[in-house]
C-alpha cells in the first residue's frame, strides 16, 4: 500500500507485481495509459451547510492530487466530472458565493499555489473540467481567472476522452435525473428544480445545527438532492413537481413565499417554482414515440433523482449505444459503482468526495482510473490511518443494474456485425411489436463496422420483440428478435447469429440460442 503525506508521496495504488510491471514499462516507453475521474467534491466556502468542510475533507482531497502527480507520466487526462465546486448548498436567503470567493476560501486546493494548479502542471494541462448540476454555471472565464487557465471547460452531456475514438464516454449524468437536467425553458435557466430542494434542505439546517457545528458532523447526509426523497415514490407520476415542491417547504420549514436569492442576485420563491417546472413531467413524457413510453422515460427519470441513482446506468446505455461507447463514466449518485451486473456496456460510477465525518467507516473518498488499452475500470478510494493517506483500489464498490431489482428486464440487445459484408446495410423499416425501442435501429451499418441497439419490454408481460429490414448487397435481411415472458422461446432470426441471455457473459455456437432466460442478447452476422 501506498502511503501518502503531505511529506512523502510514493507510489499510488497497491497493485500486484505484474501490474507494477506493465505500468513500469508503459513509463519507460512514455505511454500515458491512464485516466483519472474525479467528481462530487463539492468545495465551497466552508458554510456551514457545505458538503465538503476543509477541516475535514481537505486532506484527502490533496492525498488524492499528490497520487496523480506521482503517477503522471502515466496518466493521459485527469476529468474533472463536475460538482467540484458547489454553488448550490446555501441557505435561500444568502446569495451563493462566486467562484472568486470558493477559491480564496480554499487556497490549498484552487489558489494560484495549490494542489489543483500543481497537477495541471505536472500533467502539461491535461485537465478537462465537465460541469455537473450544482456546479453548471461555472465558466472558462471563473477558471482562467484563478490561474487555472489550461483547464479546457466543456459544457456538455457527453465528453470523449479519446477523441474520434468513442469507446470511453464521460458525463457528470445529471442529465438523465428528472430534477437536476439542465433546464433552459425558464427564466431561472438553466437551473432546474433540483437546486431549490438543496436550499431547501439548507434552510433546515441553519435552524437545527449546533453552534460549531457543520453538516458534515451529521449522519447520513451528501444526498445529490439535499433532501431525502425517497419517501415520494409512490407519487411518481404527472403530479410529482407539485408533490416535491410542497414536501420541501413542509419539510423543511421554508414558506412558498420566502425569498430565495440565486447565484446570479436574482430573487424567487418556492411558489413561482411551482409554476414555472409545472411542464418539467410533460417535457420528460414527450421523449417516449407514444404516451406509454413517454410515460416510462420519464418515471425512470424521476427514479433516477428520487432512489439512490436507480435507473442512472439506464440512461447511460441510452446514451453509450448510438455513439458506439463501450465505457461510461459517471458521477452525480455519490455512491460508487464498479460495473453493471447485466447490460452491453461498462459502467462505473465514481462516487464522491465529500462523505461525513460519521460516515465515513461505511462511505469512502473514491474516485476512478481507467485502463485505456483495455478500458478496464477500477474505483480508487483515499483512505486515513492515522494521519497517512493511502491511495488504493476499492473492490467493494456495488455492481450496479440497468433494471434495478426487484423489477425484470425482458430487454433484447441486438448486435449487428457488418465487419466481413459485403457492403453497407440500410436500414429500410423497423417495428416493435411488443416493447418499445429505447435505441432504435441505426440507418445504417457501414461495411466493416457492427452497431447495436436495443428493444425493451413495457408495463403489462408482454416481453420484448421486434423486426429491422436492411438492405444488403444481395437484397433484403430481415432480422427477427424478441424476449418474450412465459413459455414462448426467445426469438433470433433472418440471418446468422450467437446468442446469450440473463447473466451469461459469453456468446453460444452459432445459431443456437438459448430458449429461456431474459434480457436476451443477440448478435447477427453477415457475410
Amino acid at each position: 500500500m501506498a502511503r501518502l503525506t503531505r511529506r512523502s508521496v510514493l507510489a499510488g495504488a497497491a497493485v500486484s507485481t505484474a501490474a507494477l510491471g506493465v505500468e513500469k514499462a508503459a513509463r519507460a516507453a512514455g505511454v500515458r495509459s491512464k485516466l483519472v475521474v474525479i467528481s462530487d467534491v463539492h468545495i465551497g466556502d466552508n458554510s456551514p451547510t457545505v458538503w465538503y468542510q476543509q477541516k475535514y475533507h481537505e486532506p484527502y482531497l490533496l492525498a488524492l492530487f499528490d497520487h496523480v502527480i506521482a503517477n503522471a507520466d502515466s496518466i493521459q487526462e485527469l476529468i474533472v466530472l463536475g460538482d467540484f465546486v458547489d454553488f448550490w448548498t446555501y441557505p435561500p436567503d444568502r446569495r451563493p458565493p462566486s467562484f472568486a470567493e470558493i477559491v480564496a476560501a480554499n487556497p490549498a486546493v484552487l489558489g494560484p499555489k495549490g494542489a489543483l494548479a500543481k497537477t495541471v502542471r505536472a500533467l502539461n494541462g491535461r485537465v478537462t473540467y465537465i460541469p455537473g448540476n450544482h456546479d453548471m454555471t461555472i465558466t472558462q472565464a471563473d477558471l482562467n481567472s484563478a490561474g487555472l487557465r489550461p483547464i479546457k471547460l466543456i459544457a456538455t452531456d457527453a465528453y470523449f476522452p479519446l477523441g474520434a475514438d468513442q469507446r470511453i464516454l464521460c458525463a457528470h449524468g445529471h442529465h438523465g435525473t428528472m430534477f437536476n437536467a439542465p433546464d433552459t425553458t425558464t427564466r431561472l435557466a438553466p437551473i432546474p428544480i433540483g437546486h431549490f430542494a438543496t436550499r431547501s434542505f439548507c434552510h433546515q439546517l441553519t435552524r437545527t445545527l449546533k453552534p460549531g457545528q457543520t453538516v458534515a458532523d451529521l449522519a447520513d447526509q451528501g444526498i445529490p438532492n439535499g433532501l431525502d426523497l425517497g419517501g415520494l415514490l409512490r407519487s411518481v407520476n404527472s403530479s410529482l413537481i407539485e408533490t416535491v415542491v410542497n414536501y420541501a417547504s413542509s419539510s423543511t420549514g421554508l414558506g412558498m413565499n420566502d425569498t430565495v436569492v440565486m447565484p446570479n442576485g436574482d430573487t424567487t420563491t418556492l411558489e413561482e417554482v411551482k409554476h414555472i417546472y409545472r411542464s418539467l413531467w410533460s417535457r420528460w413524457k414527450a421523449q417516449g414515440a407514444d404516451d406509454e413510453t413517454g410515460q416510462l422515460i420519464a418515471i425512470k427519470a424521476a427514479l433516477a433523482d428520487i432512489t439512490d441513482g436507480d435507473y442512472l446506468p439506464w440512461f447511460a446505455q441510452r446514451q453509450a449505444l448510438p455513439a458506439g461507447a463501450e465505457l461510461v463514466v459517471y458521477g452525480h449518485t455519490h455512491i460508487a459503482v464498479r460495473g453493471l451486473k447485466d447490460g452491453v456496456i461498462s459502467y462505473m460510477n465514481t462516487g464522491f468526495d465529500c462523505a461525513s465525518m460519521p460516515d465515513m467507516p461505511k462511505r469512502h473518498f473514491t474516485f476512478a482510473e481507467v485502463d485505456i488499452p483495455t478500458l478496464h475500470p477500477q474505483i480508487m478510494k483515499v483512505s486515513d490511518t492515522l494521519g497517512a493517506y493511502a491511495v488504493e483500489p476499492y473492490d467493494n464498490a456495488k455492481l450496479d443494474e440497468v433494471v434495478p431489482s426487484p423489477a425484470e428486464d425482458f430487454s433484447t440487445y441486438v448486435t449487428i456485425d457488418n465487419r466481413a459484408g459485403a457492403a453497407d446495410l440500410v436500414l429500410t423499416s423497423s417495428d416493435a411489436k411488443k416493447g418499445y425501442f429505447v435505441v432504435p435501429p441505426p440507418p445504417r451499418v457501414a461495411r466493416g463496422q457492427m452497431a447495436r441497439f436495443w428493444i425493451q419490454d413495457k408495463i403489462g408481460g408482454a416481453g420484448s420483440e421486434g423486426v429491422a429490414v436492411y438492405q444488403g448487397a444481395n437484397g433484403p435481411v430481415s432480422l427477427r428478435f424478441g424476449c418474450p415472458t412465459g413459455m414462448n422461446g426467445n426469438l433470433a432470426a433472418g440471418a446468422d447469429f450467437r446468442a446469450r441471455s440473463g447473466h451469461d457473459a459469453s456468446y453460444g455456437t452459432l445459431n443456437d440460442r438459448p430458449h429461456f432466460g431474459h434480457p436476451f442478447y443477440v448478435q447477427f452476422v453477415t457475410a
